[in-house]
């Protein structure tokens, strides 16, 4: 049924289609996403690079409502236009399409162009979506775009959307939406150049800088999220925040 609706729909004019799509995305997440924004006086007023882990498809709408009325550019896996939903749903936000596990020169170019022109962007630094619900090492190419960006960096960290919005590789059109508890948590914002004595003497700098970042995300995040990063120190949101039980599945 929502396949044929969302089929539908993009018969509509762009214009139209966008604020559709928008409305009836809101009104399920109105309905299932139980959803807390916690530390979003962290987010400063100039324009920013954020950097976030990365659970479903739902992640990219989640932060989009979550940093309302502020804009942000996301950088989104050109996978997401592979299907009618999907691309859809990527339409209601702006974003620049990256190709997701390789060294996609020309996005970064336009990301940096984006924060330059002053406005702010949002990198998934691991790639792809979790399969375990835990952070994976990020990719080093990040740091070109915090080191050149000469913006604040601020990490924000997801709960709950993996069960909101459950990964189906074998059909991502047809992933399903199940009410959940989701959480946004926006960090303190810092600056690249803070992290050159965390970084020195690092074998492989760019990806010790990475690493670095990564840390301030992981820092968000309840232990069993921390995957690659659990040396992390223990989170700043207090456990009742963040520990909540999800709503089963239907």
């Amino acid at each position: 049924m929502l396949r044929i609706l969302f089929f539908l729909m993009s018969k509509l004019p762009e214009g139209a289609r966008q604020q559709v799509v928008r409305a009836l995305m809101d009104g399920v997440w109105d309905t299932l996403a139980n959803e807390q924004v916690l530390g979003r006086e962290n987010i400063p007023d100039q324009p920013c690079l954020f950097l976030c882990n990365h659970l479903s498809n739902a992640d990219g709408f989640t932060l989009d409502r979550a940093f309302r009325p502020r804009k942000v550019v996301f950088l989104a896996g050109v996978k997401l236009k592979s299907t009618v939903m999907t691309r859809l749903a990527s339409e209601t936000m702006e974003t620049i399409a990256i190709k997701p596990n390789s060294p996609d020169i020309e996005a970064m170019r336009r990301a940096l162009d984006t924060l330059k022109a002053g406005k702010s962007v949002l990198i998934f630094p691991e790639g792809a979506r979790s399969r375990t619900g835990t952070l994976t090492q990020a990719k080093k190419g990040l740091s070109l775009i915090a080191k050149r960006a000469g913006v604040p960096v601020v990490p924000v960290a997801l709960q709950g959307t993996e069960k909101l919005m459950p990964i189906n590789d074998s059909d991502m059109g047809g992933e399903r939406l199940f009410n959940a508890d989701v959480f946004v948590r926006f960090g303190p914002p810092f600056r690249v150049e803070a992290l050159e004595a965390e970084v020195a003497g690092a074998e492989d700098p760019r990806q010790a800088l990475v690493d670095a970042m990564m840390r301030r995300v992981a820092e968000l995040l309840p232990p069993e999220y921390r995957g690659f990063y659990a040396e992390a120190p223990a989170p700043t949101a207090p456990a009742s925040d963040w520990e909540r039980p999800s709503a089963p599945a239907p």
